[in-house]
């Protein structure tokens, strides 16, 4: 039932081994750290400046674009090869190099879970994806979902589901070769109802989520800020982004200022569209939402992951007949 009212929206802390990497690509490596079983999956040293990177740059930082970032994007294709299934593909998320993505497959409607694919180089087609089946063990929950994995690719997010309620969790490794270990739940975001399409910034500075906490079924988008010590905090209402409507799914731009995301709300060509709106820093609201044309159509879409020079959006929509796998490319 979850899955079909996705498809109709219109719609850790982990030590993995000793001096193993936790969390981000940018994080420092810990030894003999004491896990936190309430929040996110990376500990950074509370001296850092919270927006430090090992390699000298900063969260305002983004790499040189090979595009043109003001122009829209060109038209959307489905990607080729064996990840789009006479099934529905659902949240893809890839690493920085894009040669690693993970997403939700869905077979007749009750077989779902997270999978993954890679491809030798970003201009070749992904491998037929297999399941990753370690982030569902030792938890209670009927099926996981919705994934979105780290710039590195050693930190994963996604949500679990049974019943009528889905948490947010993580999962952790010390190298992407490596399977993912220590899945548990993200305890400050979560509810007893539902959370679920989890999105973290590039740097994982804020994780963004949809949620059904404000009542019903109608889905909002919801913003946690990591602190000092990489504890994602209470979640906030994103309200300059919430309408009557769903809102479900977000793309955020490297930097964090731009942000695309799926809703339903009068204004789109029908469904669930893609829209898009900036805020002039961090701390600052986003502006009023308008729709991205180029990327919708009349049938469901929803954003997912954004490139970091903002040249590439991954996004999945059902206008084929199914929900696939899209990717549009700026000129």
């Amino acid at each position: 039932m979850r899955a079909l009212q996705r498809l109709m929206l219109a719609g850790s802390t982990a030590l993995v081994a000793c001096n193993a990497i936790v969390g981000f690509g940018d994080f420092e490596r810990v030894t003999g750290a004491t896990e936190r079983d309430d929040d996110d999956a990376g500990n950074r040293d509370s001296n850092r400046d919270a927006t430090a990177r090992e390699d000298g740059m900063t969260r305002e930082d983004a790499p040189s674009a090979a595009c043109d970032p003001t122009r829209p994007f060109g038209p959307p294709k489905a990607l080729d090869g064996p990840v789009n299934s006479s099934g529905l593909e659902d949240a893809p998320s890839l690493t920085a190099d894009e040669l690693t993505m993970v997403f939700e497959r869905t077979v007749d409607l009750t077989n779902r879970t997270i999978v993954v694919a890679t491809r030798a180089s970003r201009t070749a087609a992904f491998s037929a994806p297999t399941p990753v089946t370690e982030l569902q063990q030792g938890l209670n929950v009927a099926a996981v979902v919705t994934p979105t994995i780290t710039d590195d690719g050693l930190a994963i997010f996604y949500a679990g589901e049974i019943g009528d309620e889905a948490d947010i969790y993580t999962a952790s490794r010390a190298v992407i070769t490596a399977p993912f270990s220590n899945a548990r739940k993200l305890g400050r975001v979560n509810t007893n109802r539902v959370e679920v399409y989890p999105s973290v910034m590039h740097d994982g500075a804020e994780l963004w989520f949809t949620s059904e906490r404000l009542g019903g079924i109608t889905r909002h988008l919801f913003r946690s800020v990591r602190d000092n010590i990489g504890a994602y905090q209470d979640p906030t209402l994103v309200t300059e982004l919430q309408s009557s409507n769903n809102e479900a799914g977000v793309a955020l731009s490297a930097d964090g200022l731009t942000i695309y995301f799926g809703t339903d709300r009068p204004g789109g060509l029908g469904g669930s569209d893609i829209w898009i709106a900036k805020r002039p820093s961090l701390q600052a609201a986003f502006g009023t939402p308008t729709p991205v044309t180029e990327l919708s159509s009349t049938a469901e879409d929803r954003p997912a992951w954004l490139s970091r020079d903002g040249c590439r959006m991954y996004f999945t929509s059902d206008r084929a007949g199914t929900m696939d796998i899209f990717m549009a490319a700026r000129p």
